[in-house]
């Protein structure tokens, strides 16, 4: 008899991303089985539509955390009936949900204390964070599976309607279909991965000048206003903030139609890099060997002579020259100069 197989996707863009090639896999590993997803309901549109996943099962917003959502999983799972559930966010809540849920085997990593909800706990890899985060997720399926099988780099396949309605977006803005154009991500989630506001201008102000570039800036609803800012101080005429006005796909096939892409280690990163796209990405706070957007063609800007560098931490703890060193100490020129570099190479 066919399986029954749900997977727990993460809780952020970025690592959904990145757990494409475990999620792509699955129904390879398990031929003839129904593979479902839960994942919360922002990230839904990431997954679809996608040969690979049979059913998502959107996770409303308030239930993603929090006891409640304990209870939640419980009432939207259970009477599916699940023989397999693969939980990849390491926290006690998402195992709990499962097992609360009669999913009959549970396969997750041993974290937050949660070993006796599964039933095939597996350690992680040592040292901590050795290994990227694509891969850990890859190798849940691998081992829990015992399946030999290749990872892949993460891709997101786009079709043609997502395509065209990228393009429409972009031709309301008066970007047309032969205009050359980078994507910005100006603004991180985390304080402590922010390169800053003037920055990005500077920036923009170059790609407009000497590389003859229009920009598009995206980003979710909480950049918006930021990103007015930005074009205004720049050009409202070669500049066009699209921060939160797209879904997911959409930004997904504007990303795949731009020369560069510029961020952090972000969601959009993460994006821009699984359609293939070349990409510059300013690392400081956050952990390339973990989270790096896995890209073919990348520039990837590091002060990696800093002792306090890949801190992981959300807020800078230092203070005075220190405080916030791994952004500050990256120029515009550093930036302009690798965004060249990888111009030259994508010719």
């Amino acid at each position: 008899m066919a399986q029954n197989i749900i997977i727990r996707t993460p809780n952020h863009l970025g690592d959904c991303i990145m757990a494409l090639p475990m999620i792509n896999e699955t129904c390879e590993v398990y031929p003839g089985a129904t593979v479902t997803l839960l994942t919360p309901r922002h990230l839904a549109d990431l997954f679809r539509p996608n040969p690979a996943i049979d059913g998502i099962i959107e996770l409303p917003e308030k239930y993603v955390h929090g006891l409640m959502a304990i209870y939640k999983i419980r009432d939207m799972i259970a009477p599916l009936e699940f023989d397999i559930g693969y939980i990849l966010p390491p926290s006690f809540g998402a195992a709990a949900g499962f097992k609360l849920g009669k999913v009959k085997e549970r396969i997750g990593y041993i974290a937050d204390g949660r070993r006796l909800l599964l039933t095939k706990p597996l350690p992680l890899v040592e040292p901590i964070n050795a290994t990227h985060r694509s891969e850990l997720y890859f190798d849940l399926l691998r081992r829990g599976s015992r399946a030999d099988i290749e990872f892949s780099t993460p891709r997101l396949f786009l079709n043609d309607n997502d395509l065209n309605r990228g393009s429409e977006l972009l031709r309301r803005f008066g970007v047309e279909d032969d205009s050359d154009y980078a994507c910005i991500s100006f603004r991180a989630v985390a304080e402590s991965r922010r390169w800053g506001m003037n920055n990005y201008i500077e920036l923009i102000k170059y790609l407009i000048s000497e590389r003859k570039l229009k920009v598009v800036l995206v980003g979710s609803v909480a950049d918006r206003d930021e990103g007015d800012t930005i074009a205004e101080a720049t050009s409202t005429r070669e500049v066009v903030n699209l921060a939160g006005k797209t879904d997911l796909r959409e930004a997904a096939a504007i990303l795949s139609g731009c020369r560069v892409f510029v961020g952090n280690d972000s969601g959009p990163a993460h994006l821009a890099a699984a359609v293939d796209i070349p990409v510059v990405v300013l690392s400081g706070a956050d952990d390339p060997k973990s989270t790096t957007p896995l890209a073919t063609r990348k520039q990837l800007i590091y002060l990696e002579n800093l002792d306090c560098i890949s801190c992981v931490k959300n807020k800078c703890p230092l203070k005075n020259d220190r405080y916030m060193q791994c952004m500050t100490g990256i120029s515009v020129e550093y930036v302009t100069s690798e965004i060249d570099q990888i111009l030259i190479q994508t010719a």
